[in-house]
């Protein structure tokens, strides 16, 4: 199981269900952006990075890039790291949305958001850092692209290494 939301038929969230435990929460006056209710902003379909993507390796910009879906982005980006190399990601600089900072004030642990939910990380792109601008100008507005990590060599078997702390004031 990822992490999963439940709604009644209502349009209440009742719960919280991670790898690890299930939370039973109210929610009658939450907001999130745009003032919209929780379950409204639950019910926003995920943004999809096809377009960018195709046009990205097209200009042969990409190295690896990792889909941040269930697993979070402690499973799913080690599956795009070669042997030999880590991912040192700087959690401080993640942005999560409000929804999943939202999650996170229900009692959720660190370890668990990140290894259930994509924390506002939809979607992570390897590339060399002199292509950071080229990559930045195909993105809109709405879903632009910020650095969270760099890849390292190492001899070790980690393929991520997590620094820092998520900042998860809601």
């Amino acid at each position: 199981i990822s992490g999963i939301l439940v709604v009644n038929k209502n349009h209440k969230l009742v719960g919280i269900l991670t790898n690890r435990d299930v939370r039973f929460v109210t929610d009658k006056k939450i907001k999130v952006k745009n003032n919209k209710k929780l379950y409204k902003e639950l019910l926003t379909p995920t943004k999809i990075y096809v377009k960018e993507i195709l046009k990205l390796h097209s200009m042969k910009l990409i190295k690896g890039c990792a889909h941040i879906t269930g697993g979070g982005i402690i499973e799913n980006l080690p599956r795009v790291i070669p042997n030999n190399y880590t991912a040192a990601i700087n959690l401080s600089k993640i942005r999560p949305n409000k929804v999943t900072k939202w999650i996170k004030s229900n009692g959720v642990n660190d370890h668990e958001m990140l290894k259930t939910f994509n924390c506002g990380i939809g979607f992570c792109i390897i590339t060399d850092k002199k292509n950071y601008k080229k990559i930045f100008n195909v993105f809109n507005k709405s879903s632009k692209p910020y650095e969270i990590g760099t890849i390292i060599k190492s001899n070790n078997n980690n393929k991520i290494i997590l620094n820092e702390k998520v900042n998860w004031k809601y």
